[in-house]
Formats: C-alpha cells, structure tokens, sequence
C-alpha cells in the first residue's frame, strides 16, 4: 500500500488537474488509440487513480468509466514507480487473477502501464494497453513510443491546469477591475461634492468684496481656476479609470455627426474668431459609442486648446480604410510637438506644459490610447514644432 503522505499528495495532484468525472474528450481518446495501435492491443486506456477507485480518462476497445481500486491495476503500477509495469499474463499472478475484469469479460490477459508522473514526480495514474483472452507481448521500440505517450498526456493536463488557473485569474482581475471602477464612481461624486460647495460659497465671499481691490480679483481668479483644475483632474481621473475597462456594447455610428457634435459643444462659449473645422466623407462604423465619443473628444479638444497666441485652429478629419481596419487622421495646425517628446504623451500625468500656459491633467491622451487599444487598435502621433500634429488611429470593422 501507498504511505499517508504520498497517497494525500498523489490526491491533492488530481484535485489540482480537476480532471476527474469529466466528460471523454477527443485529445486522450487519440492518444489512447495511437497507444493501441502502436502497441497492436485491442485495449488502451487513460487511469487516474483516485482514493477508492480508478477513473478512466479515456477508454478504447472497452466500456468501462472506472472501477473500484481494489481491483485497480494501474493502482500497482502507480505504486511500482516502475517506467513501464509489465504483467504478462493476469490470470497466472496471485494479485489480479481474481480481478472481475480478468474472470469475466473482457477477460484481460497481459498488461503493461507506463505511470503518470506529474513534474514534481508524483504518480497519479497511468496509461496503459491490455490484451483479451490470449497473453500477448510488446517490443521495448513499443515501450518507449507508450512512455512518450504518456509524457504527452502530461503535457495536456499540465496546460489544462494552467488554462484553468488562468481562467481564475482572469476572473479575479475582472472582478478587482470593477471593485476598482466602483470605487472611482463613488470617490469621484463625493470628492466633487465638496468641490461644488466650495466654488458655491466663493461665489457667494466674491460677490461681497470690493469689485474696485485689483489683488482681491486676482486671489479670487487663483483659487477658482485651483477649484476648477481639480474637479478636471477628478473628471479625467474616472475617465482614466474607465478606460481601462474593455467596452463590449457595440452599435453603429455616424462619425460625421459625432465629429461634428463634439466640436460644435467645444467651441460653443469661444470669444474669439471661431476654429475651423474640415471633415472628409467620415463612414458609419460599428463600434462603442462611449469609447470612439471619448477618443475623439480628446483628440479636438487638445487640437483647440494648444495653439499659439491669436492663431486661428484649422483641424482637419480624415479617414482611410482597408478590409480589417478604419484609420483615421485627425490633423491640427497647434504649436506642434518636439520629436522626443511624442512617445511620453501618452504616459498618464506627462505633461509638457504649465497648467498657466495650458490647462489640462495630462491624462486625456493617456485615456485615448487605452481606449482604442481596448477596441483592439493603434495610436500614434507625428509632429512638427511650430506647425502642428497628426494623431492617427485605428480601429477594427
């Protein structure tokens, strides 16, 4: 008999495969009758030796899903440790001429097992091919094709593992994402909450004041662009946060008219000479609505905001398309990007500005390239100083 502690770890190996009592599969029934056939035996089968009985992964040339361990074979051959356990005839050895399987039928009559040894050594069951009702013989040629066999039977419950493992971990990742987003939702509103209040009893101080104290408008503009910079930065926070997400809910859009629409609303308020925009014929794509809004409300905004002093913005949309792929082009005529500077935009907080000369968290562009890499695309940037960016990126049909 097996001693406790390796029959608890021989145990604890098929709990950790999570294979047994499962439903035949194709890959072990081909293994088992390549055995078969190499071996030219009527019977091969896949064993896993469980506490009271014996499982059998795959069975060809018999039907039978397990048996007790007392009449278990491959139970002696996980015990052996021997490379290939070799009973030539079954009715003639006092330890299994009893066995059912041997009396009765399918009357089996010579056997030879290779164990299954998982990587740390541990046998936990075996492959095996057996002859009916005559004493038959394999080659050691034979032997050897049956032990790499068995390494290859191995091999699948090893990635088996590794595939449910990963399939734990995947589910875990899942559920601390939206444990997180849940948190960015509810940190957000209350972080916001104060924000209002704050700007709401400014508002209230200010119009108290002396209009005529020029430092008093000035500490007044401080503190009310420091509230405003960081309700955006919580904003941008949660939008970071969100784009980490993959977006699954999918539908079909005009991308002329979402374009459109969001630079209407971002020049809306604008005091100067009104910003120009130049939109080729733009296709409906399907696709999220929530990611392509926020990438390209990203791109144009930043294409309005970073401009030279009293520079009229020209932003121009383009897009080409192949069988896989809608490439769009979004072309601005800003203060342009220096050249090893365009890979660190898309860091989270790089920002190659002031907040007094430019507004922003340096996380919009950062957002934009999780966003359409959740979609399964690209993003990249060109520029040059002085005379504006292209922004490029992909999306899949």
């Amino acid at each position: 008999m097996m001693h406790q502690d390796e029959e608890e770890k021989r145990l604890k190996v098929l709990k950790e495969y999570n294979i047994l009592d499962t439903m035949p599969e194709e890959i072990y029934d081909d293994i088992a009758q390549i055995a078969s056939s190499i071996c030219n035996m009527p019977v091969a089968m896949i064993s896993l030796v469980d506490k009271n009985r014996q499982f059998f992964k795959s069975h060809i040339g018999v039907d039978i899903s397990e048996t007790p361990i007392e009449n278990s074979v491959c139970y002696h051959a996980v015990l052996s440790k021997d490379e290939v356990f070799e009973v030539p005839d079954l009715r003639m050895d006092d330890r299994f001429k009893t066995f059912p399987l041997v009396v009765n039928e399918p009357h089996f009559v010579s056997y030879f097992g290779v164990p299954l040894l998982n990587t740390q050594g541990i046998a936990f069951g075996a492959l095996c091919v057996l002859s009916k009702g005559e004493v038959k013989t394999i080659s050691e040629e034979q032997k050897k094709s049956l032990k790499k066999l068995a390494k290859q039977v191995i091999y699948i419950l090893e990635l088996r593992k590794k595939q449910d493992e990963l399939a734990v971990y995947h589910e875990q990742v899942e559920n601390y994402a939206q444990e997180m987003e849940n948190f960015a939702f509810t940190a957000a509103h209350d972080l916001r909450s104060p924000l209002r209040a704050i700007n709401s009893f400014l508002k209230m101080i200010e119009a108290k004041s002396n209009p005529e104290d020029e430092k008093e408008k000035v500490y007044f503009k401080f503190v009310f662009d420091s509230v405003k910079r960081m309700d955006k930065l919580i904003v941008d926070l949660l939008e970071y946060a969100k784009s980490n997400k993959k977006i699954a809910d999918k539908e079909p859009i005009d991308v002329n008219q979402l374009v459109t629409d969001i630079f209407s609303s971002l020049i809306e308020d604008s005091m100067v000479e009104k910003p120009i925009l130049s939109v080729d014929k733009l296709p409906e794509v399907f696709t999220s609505k929530i990611a392509i809004n926020m990438i390209f409300h990203n791109l144009i905004d930043n294409a309005l905001k970073y401009q030279k002093t009293d520079n009229v913005a020209a932003i121009t949309i383009n897009c080409i398309e192949d069988s896989k792929f809608y490439v769009f082009e979004i072309i601005d005529n800003g203060i342009g990007i220096e050249e090893e500077y365009l890979e660190l935009i898309f860091q989270p907080f790089k920002r190659l500005h002031t907040q007094a000369e430019f507004l922003g968290s340096g996380l919009g562009l950062a957002s934009v390239k999780k966003m359409v890499e959740s979609l399964g695309g690209l993003i990249s940037v060109s520029s040059q100083l002085g005379v504006g960016s292209v922004f490029t990126f992909s999306i899949p049909k």
